[in-house]
Parts: structure tokens; sequence; C-alpha cells
């Protein structure tokens, strides 16, 4: 295949997936925007293959078909209230994806693979590849904290650990530290530590960044990674010189990233309030109350909720009463129904 109807390919599969991606925002062409991104997909798979020479290559069939067999398995089995989860395990799974990319883009750097010749451009090519470690590592490490959250295999509050924020920017400057390292070092053994050290602590900056955020805001964290993961796709393309995988995977980026604006603003909630659990913080030890307060406390706590019960009451009937037309939004019930389909039918 020619350079120029590879590129001509390229394009063409990169618009099906922005197209497809709009076609997702509304309800009606909701369905058909998903085919047409997989289609998509599965044509960028085919378009590689070839453009590759690859094709005769049998073990590339068979792990295609293992990753189709748990695609498959998984989609039948997670119910519609387990979707966040879902989401945030295929986030991780492209994370460590790239991740894998930018750690065999490092370990060929030097040879150019169609003529076997010097790289070109050596520092370019290690310092994606160490981006393309260290987002994908992000990506993985946070979008599995979240899943378990999520899934309440770890607990869904905030946790906040001792100097939780210094912790967390020193991290981020060692990972940042490595990356350069690893830009500028040559084959060998100061390379080998670059990765190690940018492997190591960007994951540790992933737990971090990830343990602090509330269950309920998972949601938009996990949105977030899902940009992120779109970023570590694109640089990773960028380290392997994949045109496709750029494109793509800036997409995905800036979709996931203005999704992420999208739901902050429909929670009325700032992102970074959200990423530094505003409001969260270890629980301070208190003194114990005097009996003179002890006794006092139920009246007042009584007191105080038979006043808010009364604010409440009254806001929610003179709402329903001067009301002129109700929405009722379809959420957590729907899922747990498995009414979607009905509701699409209305919409």
């Amino acid at each position: 295949m020619s350079a120029i109807a590879y590129y001509v390919l390229c394009t063409i599969l990169s618009l099906m997936v922005l197209g497809g991606i709009s076609m997702m925002s509304r309800v009606k062409t909701a369905a058909a925007g998903n085919t047409l991104s997989a289609v998509a997909m599965l044509g960028g798979i085919i378009l590689t293959l070839i453009y590759n020479a690859i094709l005769p290559v049998w073990s590339v069939y068979v792990f295609l078909l293992i990753g189709a067999i748990i695609g498959l398995i998984m989609a039948q089995r997670v119910k519609m209230i387990e979707m966040p989860q879902m989401v945030a395990l295929l986030n991780g799974i492209g994370g460590a994806a790239s991740a894998l990319v930018g750690v065999l883009s490092l370990a060929s750097i030097g040879i150019d693979p169609d003529n076997h010749s010097v790289d070109l451009y050596p520092t370019f090519s290690r310092a994606t590849g160490m981006l393309a470690l260290t987002v994908g590592m992000i990506t993985l490490v946070g979008s599995l904290i979240a899943a378990g959250k999520l899934h309440r295999v770890l607990p869904q509050r905030p946790v906040i650990w001792p100097n939780h924020a210094m912790l967390t920017s020193l991290l981020l400057l060692l990972t940042v530290g490595f990356v350069v390292l690893g830009s500028i070092s040559i084959e060998g053994s100061p390379l080998f530590w670059a990765i190690a050290g940018g492997f190591l602590f960007s994951a540790l900056f992933g737990l971090f960044f990830a343990i602090r955020v509330g269950g309920a805001d998972m949601p938009i964290t996990i949105s977030l990674l899902n940009s992120l993961s779109g970023v570590a796709g694109a640089i990773a393309g960028m380290a392997i010189g994949d045109i496709l995988l750029v494109a793509v995977g800036g997409i995905v980026g800036a979709s996931g990233l203005l999704l992420t604006q999208i739901m902050c603003k429909a929670m009325n909630r700032k992102l970074m309030s959200i990423l530094m659990a505003s409001g969260a913080k270890p629980t301070p030890a208190t003194a114990s109350p005097t009996p003179q307060q002890t006794a006092a406390a139920p009246d007042a706590a009584a007191l105080v909720t038979a006043t808010a019960r009364q604010k409440v009451e009254k806001t929610a009937g003179s709402v329903l009463r001067e009301a002129k037309r109700v929405i009722i939004v379809p959420g957590y019930g729907m899922a747990l129904a498995q009414a979607q389909h009905q509701v699409r039918q209305l919409a």
C-alpha cells in the first residue's frame, strides 16, 4: 500500500470516529454512532496490519481472538449499573497498552524499522516514549482505583493521607524528572533506570491522585481518565510514528476533556476541587463533651432537625404548587430496572 493511500484512509477513519462521537451526543443516533466508531476501529486494525505488512503473522490473530472473546464475555455479564466501573477498567487497559508501547519504543530507540538506519530524532523518540509510559501508568492506576471505589472494593469516601498534597506534588515532580532523564539518556543503564523510575513514580502518582476522590465524584474523574487514555494513545502514536493512533488518540483526549467540563458544569462542581478533595480532610481529634453539653445535645439536635424539616417541606411544597411542567429524569432507577430501551423509545 502506498503512503498516500494510507494517509487518505487514516483521514477517513479519523473522520468516522469523530462522526461517531458526535452522533453519540444524541439519543436517537447514539447506537448508530457507537457502531460507526467500532467499525472505524476495526478498519484501523486491518489497515495497520496491511500497511505494516504483518498480515502473515499468525500470532496477531491469536491475541485478537482472545481480546474479542474477553470483550464479548464482559459485554454479556456487566450490568448497566456497573457500566461506570466498566468504562474505568477500559480506560485503564488503554493506559496500560500505551505504557507498553512506550516501553517497546524505548527498547528499539536508534533503529528505523524501514531501513535499519540510525533514528534521525532520538531525543523526540525517547521523550514521547517516556511520556507514553508515564501518562499510561497514571491512567492505568487511577482507573483501577476509580473502578475499585465504584465497585465498593475500595472505600468510597475520599482517602486523605498525612501530607497528601505535598507527596502528590513530589511524585509529579519525580515523574517529570525521570521523563527528562529518559529523554536525554543513551541506551544502557541510565535509560533503564529512567524507565524504572518513570514507571514507579507515575504509578504512585496515579494512586495518590485517584484515592482522594470520593465515590460520588468518580464519574467526573473517570471522564478525565478517559481523556488521559486518549492523550496517552496519541503520545504512543508519536513514539512509534503511527499517524492514525495520533489522530484517534487526540480525538478521544479532546472529547473526554470536553465531557469532563460538561459534567462539572452540570454538577456545579469545579474540577480542581474534586481532584484536590476540597473539604475532605483527616478527622481531627476532639475533646470529650461535658455532662451539661451531653444533656443539652438531644434537645438542640431535635430543635435543629425539626426546623430544617419545616424549611424543606415548605420549600418543596411551594415549588411543586407553583410548577407548570414537571420533568422526571430517570437515573439510577432506570439503570436498575433495565429501562433504558423504553426511555430511548420515548425520546
